[in-house]
């Protein structure tokens, strides 16, 4: 199972409408998908997510970065050997996180299909399924947010994610027409995005925990720790980390510092499906749970983040998972849609996906 060939795609799925946090406003896909040849005719697909208001890449860095440093790299390579193929990448590229994903999650999905089994079972069984999923109300209007957030209800949702960050009036005001549009029985988790300075933050944390939250998730910048910290000791509400950590060792360093009670783990933040199982494993060793966040895939990174998702013991209910439904089309034969507030494990070989080939080549824009 050698590989003979890596593709990187950038594609630009249209989203139904815009979608806005803290740092801007997202209108299509902004991610890199993988493609993976092997010697015996096996094709593995994988898929690098960013967004670069929130983590500093663009998808053209990432498919150059692909095509120019790691695909050559990892060229020959076995696909079963997952943690050489890191040390590889490792070595001729420091950080790049989500571009490494990429090219794992493609020999995640080439080796399973291989063996003729799927992701999950590959990677230690599914502990549940089907998945219970989560929706966000990004930065809108008020009485929009209300209304998104009660149709969300009607279809099933039992938890949702409020996205907060640019006026801590705005903000405390859409959480709590949010609250009181879906009553006190749905779950509710709010998100900064990094938007806040420290005065802010504890403002705003203070005034929403009558809403009874989840958790507040990076309400201060990705470096602040020591904020994060003073936050998480002020407050009652649990202080939630995304762009603060990606690796193992920012485990270690928001431990020791006491900065986080809850960690989001994202698959291609953290650099695929093999390093996000280690890094929910050692939140887990020092009392840390974490949940599955997501920067609204396509259908790939949407398969690769469920597999993840049903087969880590230290995840909370309410995967961070959109599916297809925020986009006018997807380039996978089989969209993902969420039922009464869950999602289905996809069950066949590899990640359980099939690519649509004129697709991926039409909404690539490799040639921009």
């Amino acid at each position: 199972m050698k590989i003979t060939s890596v593709e990187s795609f950038p594609v630009a799925l249209p989203l139904k409408k815009p979608f806005t946090i803290a740092l801007g406003t997202m209108t299509h896909s902004p991610h890199v998908v993988v493609k993976m040849t092997t010697d015996d005719g096996i094709v593995g697909y994988g898929e690098a997510s960013t967004w670069h208001v929130v983590y500093g890449y663009d998808q053209h860095e990432l498919a150059w970065v692909i095509d120019r440093y790691l695909g050559p790299a990892v060229k020959g390579m076995d696909v079963a050997d997952l943690e050489s193929i890191h040390a590889r990448m490792d070595a001729v590229l420091p950080k790049n996180l989500m571009a490494k994903a990429g090219i794992e999650i493609a020999c995640q999905d080439a080796r399973a299909k291989a063996l003729g089994t799927s992701v999950s079972r590959l990677i230690g069984g599914a502990l549940k399924a089907p998945l219970e999923v989560i929706e966000v109300v990004d930065i809108v209007p008020h009485q929009e947010a209300a209304k998104m957030a009660r149709e969300f209800v009607q279809y099933g949702l039992r938890c949702l994610k409020i996205k907060i960050g640019l006026n801590p009036k705005e903000d405390i005001e859409r959480v709590r027409v949010v609250r009181e549009a879906v009553g006190p029985d749905i779950k509710l988790r709010i998100d900064g995005n990094q938007g806040y300075d420290r005065a802010s933050a504890l403002k705003v944390s203070l005034a929403v925990e009558k809403f009874d939250l989840q958790w507040i998730e990076q309400p201060l910048p990705d470096w602040d720790i020591e904020g994060l910290a003073m936050l998480a000791d002020a407050v009652h509400t649990p202080i939630a980390v995304d762009e603060s950590l990606y690796t193992l060792h920012d485990v270690y360093k928001l431990a020791k510092a006491k900065a986080a009670d809850v960690i989001n783990i994202k698959v291609s933040k953290c650099g695929g499906i093999t390093n996000s199982l280690k890094i929910a494993s050692a939140a887990e060793s020092v009392g840390i749970p974490c949940f599955l966040g997501g920067c609204i895939e396509t259908g790939v990174g949407t398969a690769a983040a469920l597999h993840f998702g049903a087969c880590s013991p230290n995840l909370f209910p309410g995967l961070e998972i959109a599916g297809s439904g925020p986009f006018t089309d997807d380039i996978i034969t089989a969209p993902f849609v969420a039922e009464h507030g869950v999602v289905h494990l996809p069950e066949g070989p590899g990640l359980g996906v099939t690519v649509n080939e004129k697709k991926l080549e039409f909404y690539s824009k490799k040639k921009e």
